[in-house]
């Protein structure tokens, strides 16, 4: 395993990740709409934007060598991108989750979650192949022309990935429209 590298700020970055890879998970599983949905949706949260604000101090790394990024600190990258991706599905989801009392928000709250929930895992796919000597192996014999993060075993791993987020996004649409559903019935009633 490689994190000789790991600074400071990094090893915050990952217990942060740590959190939010269990409380993300934690509440897909929960009953929704509970205190204790609320609870651990807070410190998903919380965890979240401590991973997306750390990610504009760290360097980015080069897969083959573990060297800093040329242009170093101050260099806006592609994982910033998905950090301010991340921001902004978190904060749209959090107040999307306090109007669920409107059908858009309704909805808005768990597509921005797992939205979220799909960037954060994303990051964890690419430093798994980085940092595991095992998936490190795989990755560098599959890479075409020097490139490791082309490889198509990446690329797999995060089709799977994301067909697995989409399928959660229709799932939780369908519970939403449910539940929306039978609350008019009961209102009606």
């Amino acid at each position: 395993m490689h994190v000789s590298d790991i600074i400071a700020l990094g090893w915050l970055h990952v217990a942060a990740c740590l959190i939010a890879l269990v409380t993300g998970a934690w509440n897909l599983a929960l009953p929704k709409g509970t205190p204790m949905h609320k609870r651990v949706g807070r410190a998903y949260i919380v965890s979240m934007l401590v991973v997306n604000i750390s990610v504009f101090w760290l360097f980015k790394f080069d897969i083959a060598g573990f060297v800093p990024f040329r242009g170093g600190p101050g260099v806006f990258g592609l994982f910033h991108w998905f950090a301010v991706a991340a921001l902004v599905c978190i904060l749209v989801g959090w107040y999307a989750a306090r109007h669920q009392d409107r059908a858009f928000w309704a909805y808005m709250h768990p597509t921005m979650m797992l939205l979220s929930y799909y960037d954060l895992v994303g990051g964890g796919i690419n430093e798994a192949y980085t940092r595991l000597d095992p998936l490190r192996a795989l990755l560098l014999a599959s890479a075409k022309g020097g490139q490791p993060m082309q490889a198509p075993l990446i690329g797999l791993t995060h089709t799977a990935w994301m067909a697995a987020i989409f399928v959660l996004v229709i799932y939780f649409a369908a519970r939403v429209a449910l539940w929306r559903r039978q609350a008019r019935r009961t209102s009606l009633a």
